[in-house]
């Protein structure tokens, strides 16, 4: 494992081509460990007790006994995001766990959801966001939904209508998600990895939900790191979408 691992050209081209970069094996087994641990622990449940298993989607504001394991903190992860989007203050949000449970009895299709985060009950802009998962997460099982390239669909279609930026595009008559998933150029995939693997992906990547049809649950983690001048830039919508990062 190499906590200090440096992106490489090419993966920092693909980055920006595809919007997002998948990095294997990033998270330390040990820090897997004490997550699931500390997890369970707070559901009071297991792994091999499927019986006890709580019916909840997000533990909200959950913290780990140890702040700096947060992963959103990790230095392997830390240094990933320095390399891109650089800045000395990027922590937005740790990231609350998101559990899908299982629902064998569900119809599975894919994708479930789209969406761009940030646009909530409050528009909470960002710059780039990372997920893993605590365990290994196989096709129909609830992986992390994403369409390639939609990243610069999303960026055109505020070009357009910078205005919208802010998040009023929810206001207009007939509107959907579906605005900005429909203008993607690839079908949607499944983030399927090993427990451990970081994707790491752009604020605008169109990105959802998608069902669990595997006996296992699926744990994902998340982070999303803003730039240190957010607030100043948040309104802003460059010609070069790069503009404001390092890469």
């Amino acid at each position: 494992m190499n906590n200090t691992m440096s992106c490489t050209s090419q993966q920092i081209q693909s980055f920006k081509d595809s919007g997002f970069l998948i990095i294997e094996n990033l998270i330390e087994p040990d820090t897997l460990e004490l997550w699931r641990e500390q997890i369970w622990g707070h559901f009071g449940s297991r792994l091999d007790t499927p019986e006890t298993w709580p019916d909840v989607r997000v533990i909200d504001g959950f913290k780990f006994d140890d702040p700096e394991k947060a992963f959103g903190r990790l230095p392997e992860v830390a240094g990933v995001v320095q390399q891109l989007l650089g800045g000395d203050d990027l922590i937005l949000s740790d990231g609350d766990p998101l559990f899908t449970w299982p629902a064998p009895e569900t119809e599975w299709y894919f994708p479930h959801t789209s969406h761009i985060d940030g646009y909530g009950t409050e528009w909470g802009p960002f710059m780039l966001g990372a997920t893993t998962y605590l365990y290994d997460v196989h096709a129909r099982g609830g992986g992390f939904g994403y369409w390639p390239g939609s990243h610069l669909t999303t960026h055109q279609y505020f070009l357009e209508d910078p205005d919208q930026v802010d998040g009023r595009f929810q206001q207009r008559d007939g509107w959907s998600w579906r605005d900005f998933s429909d203008r993607a150029t690839e079908e949607a995939r499944q983030f399927t990895a090993r427990a451990g693997d970081v994707m790491f992906w752009h604020a605008y990547l169109v990105h959802g939900a998608s069902l669990n049809a595997r006996p296992e649950p699926r744990f994902g983690m998340f982070a999303r790191f803003r730039h240190e001048h957010q607030d100043k830039i948040k309104r802003e919508v460059p010609e070069d979408l790069w503009k404001h990062w390092v890469i």
